[in-house]
């Protein structure tokens, strides 16, 4: 934009892509004479002109326009379509708009797509609170959303969209559920899992906070007994880790240092061991018992398992013998070469806290041979010290041919736990069958569409229940009634591959064309916030190396280079008892300091990432109509210098607006880190 002046004419010159428009005057009467600048009303008029031209200039011949061969994937983390726009996404997009526009200028192929992250606790809490359908709620607010980005100009490819509660996209996300079956990598098994109490669902360890508190609700986690189904991550994790190192990528030197501590050192094996009960029966319920061991050759001298006091194993009907304070239980685990049985005992003392399953070496450990001998276990014989590098060797390459493990880990990595009770998310295709067992539905039957449910959707117990029209189908084995499976997957698996389908949107044979996979990825430019180190952007390292794995996808990494930002932040009001999160309509402010309204209870408050499950994002629209209209107002009251952070702060003189304070903070190198509202 360039702005001239004399004394009698002021020229505004804009330019937006390839098209020019200017604005001018000789009238004192069009401009305000204090600040030099088209009034609010007038920049409201020119923008509203403009805006369908400039929307319309991102269509699918811009890509066959450009003038370069060269490709730019410009991609910022897609929203969840909670009805309105935050502070947060107007900063993200704005900043991937502004780059596809500069590669644009240069000629390049751009591909700047836009996509909504429609699954989800949210919008299900949303209808539960309002009586309505969560389709409709969403739809809604896709529209509403989607305006609200045409109305900020932004040049998203939106011939592009995607929705991941759309069947046709969601029917790939049951495909690579299906691939990752077929692969022995989804699996079935009773656990202790993370409940939460408000949101009433299972949450992943990574959904779960360092002080144990869920990461949407702000619910204290607590334990619960489940058949959940998981997906067996930790396999890729040996690959996961080295890959953070590849000198192509450019700016994750953050996002790598926390994979990195999440993953682990890989410095060991699993050895995947099924369990057998008093009768000598596989006991169906638990699928196998992870064990972790740095030295996989000493399997055949394992004298037994020892477990934490608080694993799953550990109850009263499993218990055959005690003594001193040593258990004994009446199941064990079976060698997956020997066959050969293991005991397992319950004992805290001897357990290693960052290893859930110890295993006891009597013929290495003097203390495993004195519980031996304590609980009169057999002891086996040990093996050759000189033979271990090829008795490794061959234990490992036997655990893979009979997919029982083999595979690199680190002792703290568990996999990945994607079962989630609740209605809307995408149905898991899955039936069960009293004759044949577990049964995946076939590729050709997919999509298993997310039934429409009479009944209000409720917390607690799937409402995929009371769709019994849906609930039970014939099997696709041998055709007699099943049913089929009510939990649904967690989003992040629904997001963890979203960047490939905005290339070949509407393919409705494959997942991706594998050329337009291989020309167009990775994705050059990732903008979103740090916050997603290790959910998002861990699986969908995991999920793109599974493709690649099985030849959907040609590259090693799907994001080349990441542009992360810090959080903005605005108050929040959480209820110190339960974790609720509170809007700031149900805070009662007439008393110090503030109680919730209805019961009276103290709140914790403060500043915290916006969030539309914390109640505390800020519509920018409202901002935006502030920042026009009281610019005068807005005064510099300060820079200082704080653990080499520069902190502004800006105050606003006048009451036209709820805002009173901002506080802007900057890095070193003057990147935007952190900004905090008050009001």
């Amino acid at each position: 934009m360039l702005f001239l002046k004399n004394s009698r004419i002021i020229y505004y010159k804009y330019r937006v892509n390839k098209y020019v428009f200017s604005v001018f005057s000789r009238s004192s009467n069009t401009f305000n004479k204090n600040e030099n600048i088209l009034l609010p009303l007038q920049q409201k008029q020119i923008e509203e002109k403009w805006k369908d031209v400039i929307v319309d200039y991102s269509n699918e011949n811009v890509l066959h326009n450009a003038r370069s061969h060269e490709k730019k994937y410009i991609l910022s983390m897609f929203p969840y379509p909670s009805g309105n726009l935050h502070l947060g996404h107007v900063r993200v997009y704005t900043i991937s708009d502004v780059m596809a526009r500069f590669y644009r200028m240069k000629g390049w192929k751009v591909i700047h797509p836009m996509g909504w992250d429609a699954f989800g606790l949210p919008a299900e809490n949303a209808a539960i609170e309002r009586g309505v359908d969560p389709h409709e709620w969403t739809k809604s607010n896709i529209n509403s959303m989607k305006n609200q980005l045409k109305s900020l100009g932004l040049s998203f490819d939106w011939w592009r969209e995607v929705a991941t509660c759309d069947p046709d996209y969601y029917k790939w996300t049951q495909f690579i559920f299906l691939k990752l079956f077929q692969e022995g990598l989804a699996y079935r098994k009773e656990a202790i899992v993370n409940w939460d109490p408000i949101d009433q669902t299972v949450l992943a360890n990574e959904q779960v906070d360092e002080n144990g508190f869920s990461w949407r609700s702000g619910a204290k986690v607590e334990k619960k007994v489940l058949t959940q189904w998981f997906i067996k991550s930790t396999k890729f994790s040996k690959d996961l880790l080295k890959d953070l190192s590849d000198p192509h990528l450019k700016n994750w030197k953050d996002i790598s240092t926390i994979q990195k501590n999440w993953i682990g050192d890989c410095n060991g094996y699993v050895i995947e061991m099924r369990l057998i009960d008093s009768n000598n029966k596989l006991i169906d319920s638990f699928s196998y018992l992870p064990v972790w061991m740095s030295e996989p050759e000493y399997l055949t001298s394992i004298g037994f398992l020892s477990v934490k006091s608080d694993h799953i194993l550990n109850t009263e009907s499993h218990i055959d013998y005690s003594i001193d304070g040593f258990k004994v239980l009446n199941i064990k685990a079976v060698d997956p070469i020997s066959k050969r049985l293991i005991p397992i005992i319950v004992n805290v003392g001897a357990v290693d806290e960052e290893v859930e399953i110890q295993v006891g070496l009597p013929h290495l450990r003097e203390r495993d041979h004195q519980i031996c001998e304590k609980l009169k276990l057999a002891i086996p014989q040990p093996i050759i010290e000189s033979e271990k590098k090829i008795l490794r060797e061959q234990i490992i390459t036997k655990l893979k041919e009979i997919n029982s493990g083999g595979y690199e880990c680190s002792s703290v990595l568990k996999d990945w736990l994607i079962s989630r009770q609740r209605y809307w998310g995408t149905p898991i295709p899955i039936v069960y069958c009293n004759d044949c067992g577990t049964v995946p539905v076939p590729e050709e039957q997919l999509p298993v569409i997310l039934p429409q449910v009479n009944k209000k959707v409720g917390k607690g117990v799937s409402t995929l229940k009371e769709a019994q029209d849906w609930l039970k189908c014939p099997c696709p084995s041998c055709g007699k009634l099943g049913k089929r499976e009510t939990d649904t997957m967690d989003t992040f698996v629904d997001s963890s591959w979203y960047f490939l389908r905005y290339l070949d949107p509407k393919n409705n044979k494959e997942l991706i064309n594998k050329d337009k996979g291989h020309d167009l990825m990775p994705v050059d430019l990732y903008i979103g916030g740090k916050e997603h180190a290790v959910l998002h952007l861990y699986y969908a390292r995991f999920i793109y190396k599974f493709l690649s794995h099985i030849g959907l996808a040609s590259h090693k990494e799907p994001f080349k280079e990441l542009l992360v930002q810090g959080l903005i932040k605005s108050k929040s009001y959480r209820v110190k008892s339960s974790g609720k999160y509170l809007r700031e309509e149900e805070v009662d402010f007439s008393v110090s300091p503030p109680v919730e309204k209805n019961t009276k209870e103290h709140l914790t408050v403060e500043f915290e990432k916006m969030s539309k499950s914390k109640h505390n994002g800020v519509n920018p629209q409202v901002e935006l109509s502030f920042v026009k209209c009281c610019r005068k107002d807005l005064s510099l009251e300060g820079r200082v210098l704080v653990n080499d952070v520069y902190r502004f702060t800006i105050r606003r003189k006048t009451h036209t607006t709820s805002i009173s304070r901002l506080l802007i903070t900057f890095d070193t190198h003057y990147n935007l880190t952190n900004v905090m509202i008050e009001y």
